[in-house]
């Protein structure tokens, strides 16, 4: 048990410090990628301070005071990482002012820590007032700024529904899973610490977080090697990303945007008209400004015409387009000299896990029970 606990230890160190590495090398083109590597590097003195307490390593007295406080850092920098990934600048001073509750945490709890000698230090009710409060005040921060961070990235991720026709480069679906695992990782943790205190015949179910945190990192691994977009590629930031109108003042356009009007009558004509026959939907990487400037109309326009009056977004009405072309070519017979892939590409796919999600979502089942089906 000791062996593999070790293994866990060195395996999570060893992949956070290769991620590190991988992330240094696009900090040039890709400033995200600067807090992405805060993420990692918090989230290693985090893992650090757990290991060192459950493998009894001396290291604990060093990482200890830090890792205590880093739940204020690590949350800071996911809530800035998502503001920053659509954006493709780094906001200095926010990113300063949502740190401010770490440094104000290092300087009184921290660094006393270092300063005093530990017997002085658990002499003073001050300090031992503090060593417990600021803890607690970090997991409560923690969930409360990973909450806020859920939300935001659900904003972003309908906002690119509204502007993009594929996700695939600028989804960041793995960042919404992680912040849910350390959700539950706060849930684990406290559960496990609950026992661990009241029944210690059980202590060895302390190392159930470490196993789950290593679990964490080796997720974020896999993406980090697997999908060049989170790591490698510059992102392609949205320009209208940070223009997103409150549904209070959508509702307000209502009675100036008449869907009955002949304006977007004849606008609704006419990007049908660009869909079906100029078969628009085949570009991978159509987006709302480039069909607005097809058609000679604000993307303001083309996304009320979307949205309210035909109560749908960029993305799921280019992709109906695509499954139903997917559908015709595959009646007509084109699977017998084309894979299923090939004819999801030539509809305007540009991912296959996005294909079927898409097509099962819209058809209510898979591309492959589509085929078979064909064929009885």
């Amino acid at each position: 048990m000791k062996d593999f606990n070790i293994f866990l230890a060195y395996s999570g160190i060893s992949t956070i410090l290769f991620l590190i590495v991988l992330l240094s090398k696009t900090w040039k083109k890709r400033e995200a990628n600067i807090i992405l590597a805060g993420i990692l590097f918090s989230f290693l003195i985090l893992f650090l301070t757990y290991v060192s307490s459950y493998l009894k390593w001396s290291l604990l007295k060093l990482v200890s005071p830090v890792g205590a406080i880093t739940p204020f850092a690590l949350v800071a920098f996911i809530y800035q990482y998502i503001q920053t990934i659509y954006s493709s600048e780094i906001k200095a001073k926010k990113l300063v002012k949502s740190l401010l509750p770490f440094g104000v945490a290092f300087i009184v709890y921290s660094i006393p820590q270092y300063i005093l000698e530990q017997s002085l230090y658990n002499k003073l009710i001050l300090f031992k007032i503090i060593s417990l409060l600021i803890p607690f005040l970090g997991i409560v921060y923690m969930a409360y700024y990973l909450f806020l961070s859920s939300k935001l990235l659900k904003r972003y991720r309908r906002l690119i529904k509204n502007n993009y026709s594929n996700m695939s480069t600028l989804d960041l679906q793995w960042l919404s899973i992680w912040i849910k695992g350390f959700l539950l990782f706060l849930i684990i943790d406290m559960i496990s610490g609950f026992i661990v205190v009241f029944y210690p015949v059980y202590s060895d179910l302390a190392y159930v977080n470490l196993f789950y945190l290593v679990l964490l990192i080796w997720y974020i691994g896999y993406y980090g090697v697997n999908q060049s977009q989170v790591f490698l590629v510059s992102e392609v930031a949205p320009e209208t990303i940070d223009k997103e109108e409150s549904q209070e003042k959508i509702k307000k356009t209502v009675s100036y945007f008449n869907c009955e009007s002949e304006e977007f009558i004849e606008l609704k004509t006419k990007l049908k008209y660009v869909f079906l026959e100029k078969e628009l939907f085949k570009r991978q990487h159509l987006s709302l400004k480039e069909t607005a400037d097809i058609l000679c109309v604000s993307d303001k326009k083309l996304s009320h015409l979307l949205n309210i009056c035909l109560a749908s977004n960029f993305y799921e009405y280019v992709n109906t387009y695509r499954v139903d072309y997917f559908r015709k070519k595959m009646e007509e017979g084109a699977a017998e000299k084309l894979t299923l892939l090939a004819i999801a590409f030539e509809s305007g796919f540009n991912s296959k896990a996005t294909f079927n999600r898409v097509f099962k979502q819209q058809v209510g089942i898979t591309p492959i029970e589509f085929k078979k089906n064909l064929n009885k």
